[in-house]
């Protein structure tokens, strides 16, 4: 049995009836407003809506989407929520965060990556304001695109790479190194995984995380 074999294996020891146990079902209860969040990110993150944002310089529409969305987000924790709150407090960062989301969002590169997370530093003189943090930058990603992105936990992934015996190169700063490897790491948990056949990346991290 190797690495990957064993989340399932540990999974089921947990959660016999697999993804239809109840136990498994009643967490997901927990986790409810996910589907509002992929919503908002869907119906609200478009690039046309983001387009017509960037050249009308009206972002009020998407700024407060986003609020909502890392407000409901459940693996943003509440001192991150206050940060990035804190940090659209500055009206002057909402043309270049929309330009920021519009391409990290629907041009994704490294390059628009990392752009992503120095615009998210862009009041880092105020300390109330540091909205530069993986579950921040990454619950963007991975709502607006579950099938290939993924969503950040800096200690639930640090403790899972471990456990599976990768390296993420970690850093405190999203960086687009460890993105890519974690990535990686998920999408070679979906392709082992009985579990995770037919799942998307929510379903599979939220696999992998229940075993750490």
């Amino acid at each position: 049995m190797d690495a990957f074999e064993q989340i399932d294996h540990d999974f089921l020891l947990r959660f016999p009836g697999a993804l239809n146990d109840p136990d498994w079902l009643a967490q997901g209860k927990k986790h409810r407003s996910i589907d509002s969040v992929i919503r908002l990110c869907r119906e609200g993150l478009t690039e046309p809506v983001l387009q017509r944002a960037l050249v009308t310089g009206n972002t009020a529409a998407v700024i407060d989407c986003c609020r909502q969305i890392i407000g409901r987000c459940s693996t943003v924790s509440t001192f991150e929520k206050m940060a990035f709150r804190n940090y659209l407090g500055y009206g002057e960062v909402h043309l270049p965060f929309v330009a920021a989301l519009n391409d990290v969002l629907h041009h994704f590169s490294p390059e628009h990556f990392e752009a992503f997370v120095d615009v998210l530093t862009l009041c880092r003189h105020d300390p109330r304001t540091h909205a530069a943090k993986w579950p921040v930058v990454t619950c963007f990603l991975a709502y607006s695109d579950p099938e290939r992105q993924i969503c950040i936990k800096p200690t639930t992934i640090k403790k899972l790479a471990a456990k599976l015996g990768i390296d993420i190169a970690y850093q405190a700063r999203p960086n687009y190194e460890t993105y890519q490897r974690v990535q990686a790491m998920v999408q070679a948990f979906r392709g082992r995984s009985r579990l995770a056949e037919g799942q998307d990346n929510i379903i599979a991290q939220a696999i992998m995380y229940c075993t750490v």
